[in-house]
C-alpha cells in the first residue's frame, strides 16, 4: 500500500488505485482484459502487494472505482476453515498500523467474512 492516508493502493507495478479512480484509466493497463466494466473484475494472475499473494477484484460503480477486494492466498483454507483466512487478514491489516473497520475521508477498509458466499476478504471501499 502507497499511502492509505490518501487511499492509494498500490496492486502491481502495472496498477495504483485511488480515489476516482476510473474504468477508462482500467482500460490503458496492461492488466484489462476486455472487461466490461459492469461486472466484477477479477485480475487474470495473482498479485504480488507487500509480499503476500492475493487474488484481486475490482468493482466500479458509474464508471469510478467502488471497491477492491483482497484475498491473501499465501495459505490454503479449506473450505471449513475459511474463517481462519479472515484471522489472517486481520492479522494483515494490523501488520500494516490498519484497524479493522477504519475509516478516512475516501473511505474504509476493513477484513470480512461473508457467511452466504464463505468468503473472506479485505475490502477496499471508496466513498
Amino acid at each position: 500500500m502507497k499511502n492509505i492516508n490518501d487511499g492509494y493502493i498500490i496492486i502491481s507495478d502495472e496498477l495504483t488505485i485511488y480515489p476516482n479512480f476510473t474504468f477508462e484509466q482500467f482500460k490503458n493497463t496492461k492488466l484489462y482484459k476486455k472487461q466490461d466494466g459492469i461486472k466484477i473484475i477479477y485480475l487474470d494472475d495473482k498479485q504480488i502487494i507487500g509480499n503476500r499473494k492475493y487474488i484481486v477484484s475490482l468493482f466500479f460503480r458509474y464508471g469510478k472505482i467502488y471497491m477492491i477486494s483482497l484475498i491473501c492466498c499465501d495459505e490454503e483454507f479449506s473450505e471449513i476453515d475459511e474463517k481462519k483466512r479472515k484471522m489472517l487478514h486481520d492479522n494483515i491489516l494490523k501488520e500494516c498500523g490498519i484497524e479493522n473497520g477504519s475509516e478516512y475521508r475516501w473511505g474504509k477498509i476493513s477484513s470480512d467474512y461473508d457467511d452466504r458466499s464463505n468468503i473472506s476478504s479485505i475490502n477496499i471501499m471508496y466513498f
